[in-house]
This record gives structure tokens, sequence and C-alpha cells, in this order.
């Protein structure tokens, strides 16, 4: 991994260290928080330019241990009044980049998605004027009301989702289920579990897998798959993420920590497959604003997702 130069950014990174940085990050704050739910306990990160942090950028900046949830360039630190401390470490995000380029030969322009990246600092890892101070309150209070107004009960979240599939609760000793093929969500009955919490868990969890049907969200990938092969595992990630999205959003209780087990083996998947957080992340937050009937007609420009991670990445 590239050496860091304090304060001035860092050298320039490779795609490959793009993505093994930033799932190493992510496996740290797995690793630390024990659940994925407890990833979006904080409230939602924001920019020193007002922008909120999404998808994997929210994932990044979801465990550290910093009291403010404002984080800006080393540029945008200086620019509103700052400086960063001597030695204080940078947190990489990234975002796409769309890139319109002329074909010479056929002369129609094809738009190409290139991977960039940023390195940031928290407001505390800085000294600010008194302007500046007072912009991260203001942003610091935007975030906190942010998170307060996205509370919905949890049953709303499922009585809301429009278009669902039909949810057929059981009494039998049965698994929780989604079937594309009926578009059909099998679930044992809410007595069955030992909290309401674990019930919408699982819940929200075969919802996120529902979202992948061809009259929805259309993630056709998710449907050819067996257990345990690739495209199953990243299927299972999309919907952990989106659960657990949800359950924050419901207010949900996350009564315990994941077993060591299940830590690594999500560990030990992420690290021999470096692209699969990225294209998590993305369809998750989808995903649950399809649920939730929020989904963003227009994202911001640095938090782009688009449908294959790119190979290509441009140092920003």
């Amino acid at each position: 991994m590239p050496k860091q130069v304090p304060g001035a950014g860092a050298l320039k990174m490779n795609n490959a260290e793009v993505y093994a940085a930033i799932t190493e990050k992510i496996i740290a704050n797995l690793e630390t928080s024990g659940s994925w739910q407890k990833f979006w306990d904080l409230p939602s990160p924001v920019s020193l330019n007002g922008h909120f942090y999404r998808g994997i950028n929210y994932l990044i900046l979801s465990n550290d241990q910093f009291k403010s949830r404002v984080y800006g360039t080393f540029g945008q630190i200086r620019a509103n009044g700052g400086q960063v401390r001597k030695g204080e470490k940078s947190t990489l995000i990234v975002f796409w980049k769309k890139t319109d380029l002329k074909n010479a030969s056929t002369g129609e322009t094809d738009s190409k998605f290139i991977l960039r990246y940023y390195h940031i600092f928290n407001s505390e890892q800085a000294h600010f004027d008194d302007t500046g101070k007072q912009k991260i309150a203001e942003l610091d209070k935007a975030a906190i009301d942010r998170k307060s107004a996205q509370f919905v009960p949890a049953e709303q979240i499922i009585s809301g989702y429009k278009g669902r599939p039909e949810i057929h609760y059981a009494d039998l000793d049965i698994s929780p289920s989604y079937s594309p093929v009926a578009d059909l969500i099998t679930m044992p009955s809410e007595n069955q579990y030992a909290t309401a919490e674990d019930f919408y868990r699982i819940l929200y969890h075969e919802c996120a897998h529902s979202v992948g049907h061809p009259m929805r969200l259309n993630r056709f990938e998710a449907f050819h798959n067996k257990f345990g092969d690739e495209l199953y595992s990243k299927e299972e990630l999309v919907a952990e993420l989106c659960s657990s999205f949800l359950a924050d959003r419901a207010g949900l209780k996350n009564r315990q920590r994941n077993s060591i087990a299940y830590l690594n083996s999500w560990a030990t998947s992420l690290r021999d497959n470096q692209k699969w957080i990225m294209w998590a992340a993305s369809r998750a937050e989808k995903a649950a604003e399809y649920i939730l009937g929020t989904e963003q007609i227009i994202l911001d420009e640095e938090e782009v997702q688009v449908p294959e991670l790119a190979e290509e990445v441009a140092p920003f």
C-alpha cells in the first residue's frame, strides 16, 4: 500500500490497491462492530460541501471514533478555515466518474465510468477558525436531524413496500425463503421468533432478495446461482446489508454480536473477492430505497454507482 503523506494526500494508487484498501477497511469495521447492522448506527457522514456520503463510503466511515460526522479533503478543510494536524491519517473514499469519449473509428460518443478516490479527514483531525467551527456544528446538527427524520416503524416498512410479493406466514417449522419463480416470500410466523427484532431482520433479508426480481430492480444475476457459489454469496451480501440498513431505519436493537466464525467467513470471502463489497453496497442501498419508496432519481456526483465495477482508476 502506498505511503500516505500526512496532510497532503497520498501517492497514486492503482485499481488493485484501491479495492484492497477498501476491503480491509470494511473488514476492520465488521470485526470491530461485530455486526453489519452496527455499520448504520451513526448519523450519515457528511462532507464540508454538504453532501451526505452514501453506499460504500457510508460503510467506510461507519465505525470511526469521532463524535463529529463531518469530513473533508485537505483542500476542503483549508478552504473552510481549517488546517489538518500534523501526523493525522486520512481515510480513503471512492466514487465513479462518468467520462464521455469520442470513438475515432465510429464517430460515436462512448460513456465510460472510471473509479476515482479521495483521501479525507474528519473535522476533529484539524484546527478550524470560528467560521469553520460554526459550519461544522451546523453540518453535524443536519446529520443528526436527518437520521431522526428517516425513522420508519418496522411494520410500516413492509406495508409501504409497493408492489411487494405475497408474503406467506406459516406456523410450521419452515425456513424463511424467497422464490423468484413464484415471487413469494415464505416466513415462519412472528411468534416463532425470540424477539420482534429477529423476525423483522429476517423478513427484511427476504424482501431484499425479492427486489432483485425482473419486474423490480432486475438484479437478474441473483437468481442464477447455487448454494455456496460466487453469485449466491454476492446476493447474500446484498441481502445482509439491505436488511441491516432497514433494521436501523426501524430502530431495531442489535441484541448481540455475530459469531466469530460468521465474521471470519465474510472476512475470508471479501479478501478473496475484493470487488464484492463495493458491488454489493450500491445494490443493497438501492434495494432498501426501493422497499422504502425513496429511490434516488439523481445521485450526488461523488456517489454515482454503476452496474459493474470499472477496471480503470484515475488518481485524483
